[in-house]
Formats: C-alpha cells, sequence, structure tokens
C-alpha cells in the first residue's frame, strides 16, 4: 500500500504531506519533478502560528528520487538514530528516505540517510525511521503509555506550506490546538486554535507539558486559510509500548528460513516475515493487504500468492526471490499459502491453453472469475482440479450461459464438447 492509498483510509479530505494537506503526505498527481530546494526561496508556513523556538530535536524527512531531495513531511528525534514520523511519510517506489535534524531552517541541518522502516501495523499512521548514523540533537520526551491528553491544549511544529502545496516554510512553525476527544481507538481529534497544519507538517509532533502526545496525521476543511480546521493525530501513548520495544531491539532483521514480503521492489521498506502455513493479509499485519511489491522465497519453499483474501482470485506461485513490479504482482497479493516446494498443489484450480495440461497456464482460488475480453477468452482445453474443489465452466456470463460444465477432478475439456469454450468460472471448495 502507498501514501495515497493510506491517505484514502484515513476517511478524511485533505492528505498531510508535502503534496497535499497537512495530513497524509500523499503526492499530488501529475505534480512536477523538480526538487523542492528549487522551491526554497518562496516564503509560506504553518497557516497561522508563530516561528518555532531553536528545536534540534525536530526533523525534516525527505523522499530521495535520482532527480533530488523532495521535502515529504515533518518527524521527531525519539533516539539517536531513530525518528517518530507518520507512516504515510515513507518511501514509495522508486524512492529512498532521508532526513535533515539540528536547524529550525529548512533544507538546513544534518543530512542522514534512512536504512530502515518500522511500523506497528498496515493501517496505523506512525512509522520509525532507522538511521545510517546518529543525529546530533536532544531527543523528544515521548508521553506515557497511561497519559490522557484530551481535552488538554497542545502545540504543534511544522515545516508546512500555507495556501501554495510544494512551497514549504522557511523557518519550523509552531501553534495551538486544543484536542478535543478520540477519533479512533487510537487517533485524537483537534481543532486548531492559534493555527492549523497543512502540506508538509505530516508526521510532526503535538506537545502537551513538554511531552510527545501525538503524531500528526490528517485535516479536514483545511482550504490553506484555516486556523480552526479539525486535525487528527495518532496516539503516542497508545504506541509507547511498540515504540520503546522498536528501539530497543533494532530494525527488524527475519530469522532465515521465512518467506519475507517487502513493501518496495528493492526489497526494503516494511517488511514481514511468514512461516508455513496460510496467511490472510488483513490490515492488522505489518505488511498488510495489496501492498507487497517483492517477495523473498528461501530456497525449498514455495508461496502461492492471491489477488484475494481468503485464498481467493488470480494467483502465482513463487519458488525464489522476485521483484513483484517487474512480475506484474506488484500491491495486489491478499493472501498466501506458504508450503514445501516439493509438497502437491492443493490450493488453485490450474487452467491450460491445450489437451493433456500442457501449453501456457493461469491458476485461481477459490471464486468466480471472468475471462471476457482477456488473452484466455475461449482459450481453455484442460483443468486440475485439486482433491476437495468444484469448478464450473460457462460458456457465456455465469448462471446467464447456454451451457456449463462441472469438474472435481483434472479433465480434457474437449471430450466433454467443452473446448475453447469458457468464458467465466466458479470455483468452489467442497
Amino acid at each position: 500500500m502507498k501514501k495515497r492509498e493510506l491517505g484514502h483510509q484515513l476517511g478524511l479530505a485533505v492528505c498531510a504531506g508535502a503534496a497535499l494537506g497537512l495530513f497524509t503526505g500523499c503526492s499530488i498527481e501529475g505534480a512536477s519533478d523538480e526538487a523542492l530546494d528549487a522551491l526554497g526561496s518562496h516564503s509560506s508556513a504553518i497557516i497561522g502560528g508563530e516561528l518555532a523556538e531553536a528545536s534540534p530535536w525536530a526533523v525534516q524527512i525527505f523522499d530521495v528520487r535520482s532527480t533530488g531531495d523532495f521535502y515529504q513531511c515533518t518527524g521527531t528525534l525519539v533516539a539517536a538514530r531513530w525518528v517518530l514520523t507518520a507512516q504515510h511519510c515513507i518511501a514509495d517506489e522508486g524512492e529512498t528516505s532521508a532526513v535533515r535534524v539540528g536547524s529550525n531552517t529548512y533544507l538546513a541541518g544534518q543530512r542522514i540517510a534512512v536504512d530502515a522502516v518500522e511500523v506497528p501495523s498496515a493501517v496505523a499512521d506512525i512509522a520509525l525511521l532507522h538511521l545510517t548514523e546518529d543525529a546530533s540533537g536532544p531527543v523528544v520526551q515521548l508521553a506515557e503509555a497511561t497519559s490522557v491528553a484530551i481535552g488538554s491544549d497542545a502545540t504543534a511544529y511544522g515545516w508546512g506550506s500555507e495556501g501554495t502545496p510544494l512551497v514549504m516554510a522557511p523557518s519550523l512553525k509552531k501553534a495551538t490546538l486544543h484536542i478535543d476527544g478520540w477519533y479512533s481507538v487510537e487517533e485524537l481529534l483537534a481543532t486548531g486554535v492559534t493555527g492549523s497544519g497543512w502540506s508538509g507538517d505530516s508526521g510532526g509532533p503535538w506537545f502537551v507539558d513538554g511531552r510527545q502526545v501525538a503524531v500528526f496525521s490528517a485535516s479536514n476543511g483545511q482550504n490553506g486559510t484555516n486556523l480552526h480546521a479539525k486535525q487528527l493525530g495518532v496516539d503516542v501513548a497508545r504506541h509507547r509500548a511498540w515504540i520503546d520495544a522498536t528501539i530497543a531491539g533494532g530494525p527488524t532483521v527475519h530469522p532465515s528460513g521465512r518467506v519475507v514480503l517487502h513493501d518496495l521492489s528493492n526489497f526494503s521498506g516494511i517488511s514481514q516475515g511468514f512461516g508455513i502455513g496460510r496467511h490472510d493479509l488483513p490490515n492488522s499485519t505489518i505488511i498488510g493487504d495489496n501492498r507487497a511489491s517483492a517477495i523473498r522465497v528461501p530456497a525449498g519453499l514455495r508461496v502461492t500468492a492471491f489477488m484475494h483474501g481468503s485464498f481467493g482470485g488470480e494467483a502465482r506461485v513463487f519458488t525464489s526471490d522476485t521483484d513483484l513490479v517487474a512480475a506484474g504482482f506488484s500491491d495486489t497479493i491478499s493472501s498466501i499459502v506458504v508450503s514445501n516446494a516439493s509438497d502437491p498443489q492443493l490450493d488453485v484450480v490450474t487452467f491450460y491453453e491445450h489437451a493433456n495440461f500442457s501449453g501456457q497456464s493461469v491458476i485461481y482460488g477459490v471464486g468466480s472469475g471472468l475471462f471476457y475480453s482477456t488473452p484466455w477468452d475461449q482459450r481453455v482445453s484442460s483443468v486440475r482440479v485439486p482433491s476437495g474443489f468444484k469448478l464450473t465452466l460457462y460458456n457465456g456470463l455465469w448462471r446467464y450461459s447456454a451451457e456449463s460444465r462441472v469438474f472435481t477432478a483434472d479433465a480434457n475439456l474437449a471430450p466433454q464438447s467443452f473446448d475453447d469454450q469458457t468464458r467465466s468460472f466458479l470455483i468452489e471448495r467442497l
């Protein structure tokens, strides 16, 4: 899942990274690929508010592309090699991340590359970035796991723009907001008081009594002039145990012998390991649904990856490390079955273009499918149907078809007078 999709899941009107509005850091569709340092001379800032005091713990987060560094979000230094920010601020496909820390001035400060990203779940809009070297700055104090910030005034910080997306504040700004209550089980809802965030403030902190209580995530009602827009912040207290454990344990190292899904095609970014078994990828998991862009498969294992949850839809089989972007199966996987490569394939029906299970093939898990207007329309000549499956083939649109055939075992279709007739199908478990 990439920045735009995560932003849409938050259900709010404005994205918040440098690209759209202060909270969910998705990029503007069709925006220029010009590096943001070319725009640094323009004056723009958090909407309302005031210039911040010296804040050497404040972090600027950049997407690193072939054409330069592109400012994305705000963050905070929480340990010598760890930055706390919003998950939607992390690098997308074809990018890496870097930070600048130690200066209130936009594009100034110590530049450090990011070499690992950790998140508590696929949808929680909070992330920790691991740095390649120690940052020379103080760290912020975080809210205790038992603290409650509701009803308090908080101070928000960021380099976000005012009125003009992609034009960042020349110096760090701050504004007061009031934390009204809960928006969800882990998100706080606030209203701007002296100012409000917008593009580029995502991932920035809300402080109450000197401790960071939230990570700025998204906003609603922000048009570039609204001082009192509604804002969301991910509650730090609810994630304090995960933050502490991640900092103490270091970047994730997956045990050998496990399949690993990565959200970037170069086998980096967010990752999650899986052992032998059946795994749905709902958003409670780390990698999440429709997010994997690379897969590592140890020798001797086989992964059957499905486009739908519960092991349904079109599927692919992988027995070695694969760049899923190059394979045409990126941001698609919703469930997987990990098995020994020598085990019989019992999770998919296989369609073949020729009789006797030869020629090109395509595989599917449970559910209905349509071959209309695809290369497989009226092309199937044989099928393999594992024990426990029922396959119904149709020569039209499912039950509206003139004819159909049912199979519960491997079969050539010509003897059934159904060769090159299939246009839709239904796969069921018995």
